[in-house]
């Protein structure tokens, strides 16, 4: 029997948590309206902006690739107060930034912090969940992301007309604080504690967790596969835990590879491309973006314990490859691009939708499920480093690609990665829904 105290105190630790991904979708969203300024203060040129814009995904990089065995060592509470940290001290950099370079620094610190929260936060929710609402538990981690994104939208917009960039920057450091202060509230991840032999204050945490004491069945799952099971991180790089790490591996880079990081980080300059002439219209049309991507993001929330996580990924990424098709073949054919605006902006609207009903969040549910517990963290790491490195590709190369290939070409490319796909996800991803993270290890042990 399940007390309703489990749900207020599941959702509050959550809640807390996922204050990480606010702050990886705030800071990566804002300087999307931020950029036009910092353009005018430091005269930049475009490979300049690039990388102004590009630094936090560096920096993310770097802390997802370095921080996967700390997160199993110390702990993932442990890593996210680090990344609190971090957010905090790159902010104040940004924000008082007298040349580019300190600039990028803060950034590319503030890149760290994310790099860091963007696994360890979905990672450190699921361990918490109970199987039956572990996909909306860490769904709520993406719903803060992309919310964080639609709210920086929103500060870009209400400050735009001021043209203060360090303002844009800087108003991140309130999540920030929050963040630090929340975690030192929160417990630390039961199945991290049975890992490393805190029994006892393990099987406290857990019945805190689930509201009652009737966790003994639970609890020796957890137990039993740890006894059964000894793993090391090398043997992700064996059969069959090739095949679980290349999952990730590949739903990371297409992640990606959809282009969804072109409409966040560089969309009042698409925009732009699109026919929308004055900055301020550009920059509202992102902050339209942004809100469709937090609804969807909800609307998945409510969906994936019931419908799956395969099923979602197949609806979103045709929506999402079909929007882009249609989109190129809109651009293609337009003449008078002033009177398509509205048909334009649907086109990006369901393309974004397609997008935050599947990979964009279902990617950080499926790599916190698939991977053994004696090496999640670094397994997660490994994957997210990957996809941020796809990520900056995507976002380094972006403004190049647009003004080589033009925006029809751009949009058709990321078409046909909507298509690859959904072709990898029809045939070889497993649903893991309603399952718990003990029976999912068992399984892909005993498969071939």
């Amino acid at each position: 029997m399940v007390d309703t105290k489990e749900s207020y105190f599941l959702w509050v630790v959550a809640s807390i948590a996922a204050l990480g991904g606010f702050l990886f979708g705030y800071d990566t969203g804002v300087i999307s309206g931020a950029i036009i300024f910092i353009q005018d203060t430091f005269a930049l040129n475009t490979l300049y902006s690039e990388w102004v814009v590009s630094s936090v995904v560096l920096g993310a990089l770097l802390g997802a690739l370095c921080s996967g065995l700390l997160a199993d060592r110390f702990g993932r509470r442990f890593m996210l107060l680090l990344s609190a940290l971090f957010f905090i001290v790159g902010t104040i950099l940004a924000m008082m930034a007298w040349q580019v370079w300190i600039l990028m620094l803060g950034r590319l610190i503030i890149g760290l912090a994310i790099g860091i929260s963007s696994y360890t936060t979905p990672l450190f929710i699921s361990e918490m969940a109970p199987a039956n609402k572990r996909g909306a538990l860490v769904l709520l981690s993406v719903v803060m992301i992309t919310s964080g994104e639609a709210i920086s939208f929103l500060v870009d917009y209400g400050l735009a007309q001021t043209q203060s960039w360090r303002l844009m920057l800087g108003s991140g450091l309130i999540p920030a604080v929050l963040l630090l202060l929340g975690l030192l509230l929160l417990p630390t991840s039961p199945r991290w504690l049975v890992l490393k032999g805190q029994v006892q204050k393990a099987k406290k945490t857990l019945s805190r967790l689930r509201g009652h004491t009737d966790i003994d069945s639970e609890f020796e799952e957890i137990a039993d596969t740890l006894n059964r099971t000894e793993f090391k991180w090398r043997d992700l790089f064996y059969q069959p835990w090739r095949k679980v790490l290349m999952i990730g591996v590949v739903l990371g880079v297409l992640q990606q590879f959809v282009g969804i990081n072109t409409v966040m980080y560089y969309g009042p300059i698409l925009f732009n491309q699109l026919g929308f002439e004055s900055t301020t219209a550009s920059i509202f049309a992102t902050l339209i973006m942004g809100v469709v991507n937090t609804l969807m993001s909800i609307i998945a929330l409510l969906c994936v314990d019931k419908l799956g996580r395969r099923r979602l990924l197949l609806y979103g990424f045709a929506i999402a490859g079909v929007s882009l098709l249609l989109l190129s073949c809109g651009l293609a054919n337009v003449v008078h691009r002033e009177e398509a605006k509205i048909g334009l902006l649907f086109l990006m609207i369901t393309y974004i939708a397609g997008y935050s009903l599947g990979i964009g969040g279902l990617f950080w549910v499926i790599i916190a499920e698939i991977y053994p517990l004696q090496c999640r963290g670094f397994a997660m790491s490994i994957v997210t480093a990957i996809q941020w490195a796809a990520n900056l590709i995507v976002a380094a190369s972006f403004l190049s690609i647009l003004s080589y290939f033009g925006v029809v070409w751009t949009f058709s490319l990321y078409a046909s990665v909507c298509i690859l796909g959904f072709v990898f996800c029809y045939f070889f991803l497993p649903e893991t829904k309603a399952r718990s993270l003990e029976w999912i290890q068992k399984a892909w042990r005993l498969s071939k």
